[in-house]
């Protein structure tokens, strides 16, 4: 017998082993069904079938035995911590009934909620609405940091375009940084060419591989930079840099304005939907509020 069959039958032998432990019949496990039970705590069973969703079906013998081991050993605890709960618990205290219903009901509404905001939640917010809100409450928007707007270009060492690139960055017309784009889509091994961009300079330093230091310093200057650094050659054309406590620029807090007017949209669509609930309950006749009498 090859070293592949002796596992092979070893392997069969043991899945069979395992499988006469748990499905045989057991003089230590007593049941009032024909099901063979794997575990008893009290008066509760844990049976064979319940193990069959929670066992893969493409895992090995050993792992099948150690994931049902794992599982009995956890329900027979569980269960014998119920009971000690149900023996020192009051029965005022153990009536959860209340609190099951108020959490269905909870969870039945948020999942309502959650598909009414999906089909009719209006997610297309204009220009025009961002700047609105922004100049509404500009007092909101104070930087707790400095950022600053960059563009910049990732060069290999041996790249012989850097005059190109430095013209083209130099340079404030179209064409010019048309050609950028171009080039940078096809050569560049990491570029950011958005000039309406801002970043902190943690970020463009994490993003770059640039100094943080280094990066505050060419900020204050706006200039076009050149870097020779460990992993390629930057270009780096600083454009403007803000402080903290500045306020800050509504492209910096567009994604953050987005959210808040999604947000107020969301909880206007839900107390519409109180509204008419209510509405449509009292003209139908769907409830009514008794008064106390005196």
């Amino acid at each position: 017998m090859n070293c592949k069959t002796m596992f092979s039958f070893h392997r069969h032998l043991l899945f069979v082993c395992f499988s006469f432990f748990l499905f045989s019949s057991c003089k230590y496990f007593r049941t009032e069904s024909d099901e063979k039970s794997l575990a008893r705590v009290y008066d509760q069973y844990l049976y064979a079938s319940e193990l069959k969703s929670i066992i893969p079906p493409d895992i090995s013998v050993a792992d099948s035995i150690q994931l049902a081991t794992n599982y009995i050993n956890n329900w027979v605890k569980q269960q014998l911590l119920i009971k000690k709960a149900e023996l020192n618990l009051s029965e005022e205290k153990k009536n959860v009934q209340l609190q099951l219903d108020q959490y269905r009901n909870s969870l039945i509404l948020y999942l309502y909620q959650v598909e009414l905001v999906k089909q009719r939640l209006d997610t297309v917010i204009k220009q025009s609405e961002l700047l609105a809100y922004y100049e509404e409450n500009k007092q909101n928007f104070a930087l707790k940091e400095n950022i600053l707007r960059v563009v910049y270009v990732k060069l290999d060492k041996q790249n012989k375009s850097v005059n190109k690139i430095r013209k083209w960055m130099k340079d404030e017309d179209e064409d010019s940084k048309n050609k950028l784009a171009d080039y940078c889509s096809t050569q560049a091994i990491r570029f950011s060419i958005d000039e309406h961009k801002w970043y902190k300079p943690d970020e463009l330093a994490e993003e770059t591989g640039i100094e943080q230091n280094k990066i505050e310093q060419m900020a204050r200057y706006p200039n076009i930079y050149e870097i020779d650094g460990n992993e390629g050659y930057y270009i780096v054309k600083t454009l403007e840099y803000q402080l903290k406590d500045d306020i800050s620029p509504l492209e910096f807090e567009a994604k953050n304005i987005r959210n808040i007017i999604l947000n107020k949209r969301k909880m206007q669509l839900i107390e519409q939907l109180e509204k008419d609930v209510m509405t449509e309950g009292a003209a139908k006749n769907n409830f009514e509020i008794y008064t106390a009498r005196k």
